[in-house]
């Protein structure tokens, strides 16, 4: 084999590290794959010994240490799954109902932290609060069984205490969106619905019915009922702009174009077999992952668009949400498999949000 130049060997670490930070950084570490994580020593152990072929250099001794300290870590990070994968199917259990609610809280920060609350989507609130009060539920059940190890009490405190600040939002929400002057009222009301549209946007128009959730699409028709309602209110309080009433005649048509959809979607998922509906829901996932190798893989973090891939880890939750619920119904190993792959994905896309968040503040300092 040819000698490997000190630039090839370097784009050959950054792939491993970038391999290590898609399947172990942020992951649970009681699903991780032991041999995948000793795949990547072993290529990293290589890259060692082709840098020994090379004549000395400060660039060659920086890489060298890299890799040392790449070896080192993920040596002790193989001691760690192993601790965390030995104690047991409760913590393995308790282990992903922390992921779980990891998901939920990163959700309230794209979403609702720092937001205008009279905006904010109540609908989606509720169905955040519905899934962590199932996930604190769920781990105070385990907490005998995994009493004693580390951060149990720490992870049921930290739901317990978002549930609190959660349904406290709900109530603050509802009570903004009557605070103001009746056109400020409008145009909040008019902002909710966009939200709506937009959704409708990302996650049903031109997508194949099978794979739609109908429990998404029912919300945000109980989500513009109570919009239309507020507006209605609205004008009858004395609120006469042509605005308000093109809203009005927009949310009514938007409703009735839902509801016949949400009725085709029903339709369309009775006569799916659910090992079907399970295939293609990975063929959605796989097209989820393309529009992200689109938009963010290799680009300027600075330069991208945080609703966009806001939107890509909605969609992913979506179909990881249906993954779930059909494996718990009629469990498969393509479908548990691809779970695991969604789950995995959902991680790396809801940190690379908080990256680019972070790219985005350095820029303006």
């Amino acid at each position: 084999m040819a000698t490997l130049t000190l630039a090839q060997i370097r784009v050959q670490l950054d792939q491993i590290v970038g391999e290590y930070d898609a399947r172990f950084a942020g992951q649970s570490r009681v699903t991780r794959d032991i041999n995948d994580l000793d795949a990547l020593v072993r290529r990293a152990e290589q890259l060692q010994r082709a840098l020994g072929e090379l004549p000395r250099s400060k660039d060659r001794t920086d890489t060298e240490q890299t890799l040392r300290d790449l070896v080192t870590l993920y040596g002790n990070e193989r001691v760690e799954i192993k601790k965390a994968q030995n104690l047991g199917p409760e913590f393995e259990e308790f282990s992903s109902l922390r992921g779980d609610a990891n998901f939920v809280f990163s959700q309230y920060h794209r979403h609702f932290a720092g937001k205008n609350r009279a905006t904010r989507d109540l609908g989606l609130l509720t169905e955040m609060i519905a899934d962590l009060e199932r996930v604190h539920d769920a781990m105070t059940e385990l907490a005998a069984a995994v009493a004693g190890q580390p951060g149990v009490q720490d992870d049921l405190k930290l739901v317990a205490d978002n549930l609190v600040m959660y349904r406290g939002e709900r109530g603050e929400i509802i009570e903004a969106r009557g605070i103001g002057s009746l056109d400020d009222q409008a145009g909040a009301l008019a902002e909710v619905a966009n939200a709506q549209f937009r959704i409708y946007a990302d996650h049903f128009a031109g997508k194949s019915r099978t794979t739609r959730r109908p429990e998404l699409l029912q919300r945000m028709i109980d989500t513009l009922e109570q919009v239309r309602e507020r507006m209605v209110a609205v004008r009858a309080q004395g609120l006469r702009v042509d605005y308000n009433e093109q809203n009005i005649t927009i949310v009514e048509q938007s409703l009735g174009t839902y509801r016949t959809e949400l009725v085709e979607i029903r339709n369309a998922r009775q006569i799916t077999r659910i090992t079907d509906l399970q295939g293609q829901l990975g063929g959605a996932a796989n097209d989820i992952f393309e529009a992200y190798r689109k938009e963010f893989a290799g680009h300027d973090r600075r330069t991208r668009d945080l609703e966009k891939l806001s939107s890509i880890c909605d969609q992913l939750g979506e179909v990881g949400r249906q993954m779930a619920s059909l494996g718990a119904f009629e469990p498969t190993d393509q479908n548990s498999r691809n779970l695991r792959i969604v789950t995995d994905q959902r991680v790396l896309f809801e940190r690379e949000y908080t990256m680019i968040e972070d790219a985005k503040a350095q820029a303006i300092h």
